[in-house]
């Protein structure tokens, strides 16, 4: 008898949670706009129904023959039918007010952000239509405000010797005073004056400078002002038709501006004062005449994208036609002449040429095969060590053959360090760019019909400064 009493206590107190419990969630179902008082009365007569009517109760009851009493002090709970009370015609209406309980229950707040692969909303940015006229005004404003940036790093340079008195340009390196320029500008100078936009004169000593690639630097005597150096760029990825700006000091008309765009890149040009030509020259058709040598070209943001140092002109003045000394060159040659005195290339000790088409039909060469075709090798230097073949020459001053021996039949080298080279001038200027004395590269070759490679290990130009 006693262990029935506790299962009766077990039963019993477990009903209550539950129906408390359910009452909870049903609660939110209620409408609001309900009389409170019937609302209170019918929860009232539910719960008593509970504890009369529940199968689980009756049972209990059964069992001790007894009758359960109804607990007053219990909060009143709503009718919570069981599956045996509900007519099937009903289950889905009681069930209703469950279900929308229990999405009350999750309901996101205001404000609240996105979970999971929810995305949030992507808000297209406005577009600003600009008429011609402000398309053009909007380019003058910037070439304004790039002058007034830029010009602060440009000097006017006059260069007295023994045969009269030359001027030119240059910029600002570094705030140590170093100053770069063209070599042709200060060579055999006696004595160098600096003018700045600002009016300030200084004088300069020569530090060093390259034939090979027509650059000098000098170093301005005692300074008085703050030195703004230029901002460098990149030459490497310039595009034909991307806007070019010189600044310098044409026939002496200090510090002047003229704009254009890049007309052609991987120009090989003769330096004129060496053997060796400068590889990968920037053409431009910026207005560049005699006094712009030595001054920077920028690209539109204002950075240097070249040194300009010649044209190309039968009055000796613009014609459309100018040249830069790529940027990336002045990065490897000045910092050299400023803490070495000079700059050494690299060498392979060759000659070549561009694989044309008489070249190509002559040799019997493939459609697909380019590059620079060996003309001679000088006897013990890298080229010659490694088995470079060059050119055997039998042919007559026209190019025929003579008694039918093979014509232009050099190596032609097609690539370096897998990088492939399409004209003597790529071969120049990768050499320029990209080796240094002493390094060991390994080279493509194009010889009888099949590609083979060829290690070789650089040598060095020899120095004429």
């Amino acid at each position: 008898m006693n262990n029935l009493h506790k299962f009766k206590k077990l039963l019993v107190g477990g009903i209550f949670p539950l129906t408390l419990i359910t009452a909870v969630a049903c609660s939110s179902a209620v409408d609001p706009a309900a009389d409170t008082g019937s609302a209170v009365a019918t929860e009232a007569a539910a719960g008593q129904q509970i504890l009369a009517t529940n199968p689980v109760n009756t049972a209990e009851a059964a069992l001790e023959n007894t009758t359960v009493p109804v607990v007053t002090d219990v909060p009143v709970l709503p009718d919570v039918p069981t599956a045996t009370d509900v007519p099937p015609s009903s289950t889905s209406q009681s069930s209703s007010p469950t279900a929308e309980s229990i999405q009350t229950v999750f309901d996101v707040e205001e404000g609240a952000k996105p979970i999971g692969d929810a995305f949030p909303e992507v808000v297209e940015p406005d577009v600003v239509t600009l008429t011609p006229a402000e398309i053009v005004e909007a380019q003058g404003l910037h070439l304004a405000d790039l002058y007034e940036r830029t010009v602060q790093s440009v000097v006017f340079i006059v260069s007295r010797t023994s045969k009269g008195v030359g001027s030119g340009s240059g910029f600002v390196w570094d705030t140590d005073g170093h100053v770069v320029t063209n070599y042709h500008v200060v060579q055999n100078s006696s004595s160098l004056t600096v003018k700045f936009f600002n009016g300030r004169e200084y004088r300069a000593d020569v530090v060093a400078f390259d034939p090979d690639a027509d650059l000098a630097v000098i170093k301005l005597i005692d300074p008085q002002h703050e030195l703004v150096p230029i901002a460098i760029g990149n030459s490497s990825d310039l595009r034909p038709g991307e806007m070019a700006i010189a600044l310098g000091n044409p026939f002496g008309e200090e510090f002047t501006m003229t704009t254009g765009i890049v007309s052609a890149v991987s120009r090989t040009l003769d330096s004129g004062f060496s053997s060796y030509s400068i590889p990968s020259v920037v053409q431009t058709d910026a207005a560049i005449n005699p006094g712009n040598s030595g001054g920077p070209l920028l690209d539109s943001s204002g950075s240097v994208i070249g040194v300009n140092t010649q044209i190309r002109s039968e009055s000796h003045q613009n014609s459309g036609i100018g040249f830069a000394v790529p940027v990336d060159l002045v990065k490897r040659v000045v910092p050299s002449l400023i803490n070495e005195g000079h700059h050494t290339y690299s060498l392979m000790g060759i000659t070549g040429e561009e694989v044309d088409i008489t070249k190509r039909e002559s040799a019997n060469l493939p459609g697909d095969v380019v590059g620079a075709m060996v003309m001679t090798v000088s006897p013990g230097g890298p080229a010659d060590t490694a088995g470079i073949r060059g050119d055997s020459g039998n042919r007559a001053s026209n190019g025929a053959l003579i008694r039918g021996l093979e014509n232009w039949d050099g190596d032609i080298v097609v690539s370096i360090n897998s990088i492939p080279m399409k004209s003597m001038d790529d071969l120049i200027g990768y050499l320029a760019l990209n080796t240094a004395p002493l390094e060991e590269i390994e080279i493509g070759i194009f010889r009888a019909g099949i590609e083979i490679s060829v290690s070789m290990t650089l040598g060095s130009r020899p120095s004429i400064s």
